[in-house]
């Protein structure tokens, strides 16, 4: 999802900073640590949240969403689905054209819509951002135990 970002405000960015100089090494492992927990925590919530069209037998979307540790320090959730970035934050109404066919169709369900199509546009579903949302009081815990674990 290239055009979708969601941040994760850290509460005790503060003492994390001052523990971080005392002891760089140490804190460096225990935040590393707490944000591969995180990732995982928020990337197995952000598939429960992500829709799944049942009645085409999807899952896709879901399938496609990973956590990695980008650095020693840092971790994304990633959606790799390209559409994801339109399902998490909705598209306008728009047209859309015949590009190599005939006419516009739906082979799953035998619907032909014509040369163009007038989409009403899609609603947003921030699943990504329910699942970091849901897991704040997790993350807040993780960053505080890191930081204490750490500074011990």
């Amino acid at each position: 999802m290239s055009d979708a970002i969601v941040r994760v405000t850290i509460k005790n960015a503060d003492e994390i900073k001052s523990a971080f100089k005392a002891a760089p090494e140490r804190v460096s492992a225990e935040i590393g640590t707490a944000i591969n927990r995180i990732i995982t925590r928020v990337e197995n919530k952000a598939k429960r949240e992500a829709p799944v069209n049942k009645q085409r037998g999807g899952g896709n979307l879901r399938q496609s969403i990973t956590s990695k540790m980008t650095g020693r320090t840092s971790g994304m959730v990633e959606v790799g689905a390209s559409y994801g970035v339109y399902v998490h934050e909705g598209t306008s109404p728009h047209i859309i054209r015949v590009r190599t066919k005939r006419v516009l169709a739906d082979k799953r369900s035998n619907s032909i819509f014509g040369a163009v199509v007038h989409h009403p546009g899609t609603r947003a579903n921030p699943f990504l951002q329910r699942a970091v949302d849901n897991q704040s009081s997790f993350i807040d815990k993780e960053f505080e135990d890191a930081v204490e674990r750490a500074v011990k």
